[in-house]
């Protein structure tokens, strides 16, 4: 099984991931196996990684130089999806699989494209396991990024703990004059954000940013993974896309593509301490 069959596969769990889907937040000993299993990842070390997951449900599958870390949609920790491939150098997040429709294939293609990219994705539809009187999206257990309390939420704040840039994917329905808004949420605009700025306008898309009412409430930054972001000094990208976009296949492509041009251009000849091939941003 090599990348595409992977991809496959994650995209049937996507699927699986309905609206009346069971989950709970972790509790007891399932949050030290969070910790190891975000410093293994952090550390490239997959045996670690697998070891750690299986604790929390999260069934293992090898091919090739990736691993498939995975939990089951119908069980109540349905958490996390994680592709890795070796020591991570970045970060790529897709929050709300099934709900922001589209948004694993161009988080899956562009951890195809970079093997230093780690793959995290919720294992959850936003909306499982909400009490029938959930209105806000911080009352919704396994809305990822209005939790803390989430799986997802740990392992992305130790992961930026230990300086890994993060890129995060969100959907939203078309609107006029935009196909994609760009912020650092919570975090401060560096050369990641301005990279990736660059690579989409150059791939055609039209880039949204700042206070404009068009797309203000599209801006993330009550997001708590760029909060956590902004309190380590890590890079934090929210990349929001129109559903047009999500559902061209070649559009995701090159999305994916410019992405990974943008890792390129800011960890290309940077600073790196003894044994670090990390981005320093």
């Amino acid at each position: 099984m090599g990348g595409p069959e992977v991809s496959r596969r994650v995209a049937r769990l996507v699927r699986d991931m309905g609206r009346d889907g069971p989950y709970r937040a972790p509790r007891g000993a399932e949050i030290d196996a969070l910790d190891a299993l975000a410093t293994a990842l952090a550390d490239g070390d997959g045996p670690v990684a697998a070891e750690a997951g299986a604790r929390l449900g999260l069934a293992a599958t090898r091919s090739d130089d990736r691993l498939l870390l995975a939990s089951d949609p119908g069980d109540e920790r349905a958490w996390l999806v994680i592709v890795l491939r070796g020591r991570p150098d970045a970060v790529v997040e897709v929050p709300h699989p099934n709900a922001d429709l589209a948004t694993e294939h161009v988080g899956l293609a562009l951890a195809e494209r970079r093997p230093g990219v780690l793959y995290l994705q919720a294992g959850a539809h936003r909306v499982a396991g909400a009490p029938p009187e959930a209105r806000d999206r911080a009352d919704c257990p396994a809305d990822v990024s209005s939790r803390d309390d989430a799986p997802f939420s740990r392992v992305a704040a130790l992961l930026v703990d230990r300086g890994l840039p993060q890129i995060q994917l969100h959907g939203f329905a078309d609107r006029e004059g935009v196909d994609v808004v760009l912020s650092p949420g919570a975090s401060q605009e560096g050369a990641l954000l301005a990279a990736v700025r660059a690579r989409l306008a150059d791939a055609g898309e039209r880039v949204g940013e700042g206070d404009d009412e068009r797309w203000s409430d599209l801006l993330g930054r009550r997001n708590v993974q760029g909060r956590a972001a902004a309190r380590a000094g890590g890079a934090f990208v929210h990349l929001e896309l129109s559903r047009s976009l999500r559902r061209d296949a070649d559009r995701r492509e090159a999305v994916a593509a410019a992405l990974d041009a943008a890792l390129d251009e800011v960890c290309h000849g940077r600073d790196r301490g003894p044994g670090d091939d990390r981005c320093q941003i």
